[in-house]
């Protein structure tokens, strides 16, 4: 690094996004058969692996994965949902019935040459096509088996009908019991219909098992870079989300207490909340008692609060006490709008009784707020993806800063089908005549 340059100037010239496709690709020699099939879960884990440079061949029935319809209102671009534009991102796309005997052996074809193969269809249902891990690995040892499903390939309830659902993630995690605003004593739905379990965020109940699958695959593929050795790696959505649990699970076998909802506060943090504002709502955050003292000297509570006095944190993060003190807070920040309230976070900092002891304080942004960022235009996460047949779109990228194997999105989508030409010339040695007897007979 030169000495007259920073090093947030150095390791900018080396991560930008701007530049990663200069750079060599992590798993540029790496082959993905992703077989997911109604499940965002499945494209999600086959993107982080095409962003690393994974080639990556998403294999849906040829009419299409119903996962491509999945978009807010109905809305299509380019005859795509939105929600798949965003997850078609590096892959190649093929069709192939699966359910047809030609199709299946096909496939096995394809596993003779592949790194990877990523499953979403119920407990079985390969089994039953003889395409499972059992009779693959005959065919190819060093194959990663992932399988995503609902409940996990054995358990008491793996052969449940019940299709894999994000929110049946959500559901069964244990987790959304604990959301959603506090249903007051003595009251039920009936009286309080507000009450009730909140949903996450989108497909967060799908990214996140889709993500732990991601990365055992790559440990898995790392075992077999050791030993020459593939293997089957079965994760449960419900299961992997509810490893967000944290406390809950120790809180409830230790004391036998079940998380309950509380509303934007939390059980074991205060000052921990969302807070009203005069055009939003911020986050609050003092999880030390200096910052909480500090915060009641930022909105000039401090003697009135009797701020001074406090001596220990760990009485205001009693229930009781919150929803003593949350009322107050929140009509002090409803008195200032988003911006002032960061502003006088910042002073305080600066120039407060306890600085540079300060509250922290984060506008809660809405999507458009969050894409004209500067911190995070700066760093290249919203930079347009030109694709050749969508134009130019904007998609989450670059996640990942690495100075030698950056990620990248090289295209956004493609239609369904789009490859079949490339990839079974490359894999296959099919030829037009071929695919053209495939399609006829509904294979491809």
């Amino acid at each position: 690094m030169d000495k007259e340059q920073s090093w947030s100037d150095w390791i900018k010239e080396r991560d930008d996004p701007r530049i990663a496709h200069t750079r060599p690709e992590a798993l540029d020699d790496i082959t993905v058969l992703d077989l997911s099939y109604k499940s965002f879960a499945g494209c999600y884990c086959s993107s982080l692996l095409a962003e690393f440079g994974a080639e990556v061949l998403r294999i849906e029935p040829p009419e299409g994965d119903f996962i491509r319809t999945c978009t807010p209102y109905g809305m299509l671009y380019k005859g795509e949902g939105l929600n798949y534009l965003t997850e078609g991102r590096n892959k190649f796309h093929i069709t192939l019935d699966l359910k047809k005997p030609e199709g299946r052996e096909i496939l096995k074809s394809l596993v003779g040459q592949a790194d990877v193969l990523i499953d979403t269809y119920k407990p079985g249902v390969m089994d039953g096509w003889g395409i499972g891990y059992e009779q693959l690995k005959e065919i190819n040892p060093g194959l990663i088996f992932a399988s995503i499903t609902a409940r996990g390939q054995f358990s008491p309830m793996s052969r449940n009908p019940m299709p894999d659902y994000d929110n049946i993630a959500q559901a069964r995690s244990g987790i959304q019991s604990g959301t959603g605003e506090i249903m007051p004593e003595g009251k039920g739905y009936d009286e309080c219909p507000w009450a009730v379990p909140t949903k996450a965020g989108p497909w967060i109940g799908w990214a996140q098992p889709a993500t732990f699958t991601a990365v055992g695959i790559m440990a898995a593929l790392h075992w077999r870079w050791i030993t020459g050795e593939g293997q089957a790696l079965d994760v449960a959505t419900a299961e992997a989300y509810a490893r967000f649990d944290d406390y809950a699970a120790l809180w409830y076998e230790g004391a036998g207490v079940i998380a309950e909802r509380f509303g934007s506060m939390d059980t074991a943090a205060w000052l921990y909340c969302f807070a009203p504002t005069r055009d939003g709502a911020v986050f609050l955050g003092g999880l030390r008692l200096e910052m909480w003292q500090a915060f009641a000297d930022m909105v000039g509570k401090w003697d009135e609060w009797g701020a001074a006095d406090w001596t220990n944190l760990t009485v205001f993060t009693e229930k009781e006490q919150q929803l003593k003190w949350a009322p107050l807070v929140f009509a002090e920040t409803h008195k200032y709008t988003n911006e002032e309230l960061v502003n006088m976070s910042i002073e305080y900092a600066q120039n407060g009784r306890l600085a540079p002891i300060t509250p922290v304080v984060a506008p809660v942004c809405s999507p458009g707020e969050t894409m004209k960022d500067a911190n995070w235009l700066d760093r290249g996460i919203f930079t347009p993806v030109k694709d050749p047949l969508y134009g130019e779109l904007v998609v989450a990228q670059a996640q990942h800063k690495m100075t030698e194997t950056p990620i990248r999105t090289k295209w956004v989508c493609r239609p369904v089908g789009y490859d079949n030409e490339h990839i079974y010339l490359k894999y296959m040695g099919f030829g037009p005549s071929k695919l053209k007897k495939l399609k006829g007979a509904g294979i491809i």
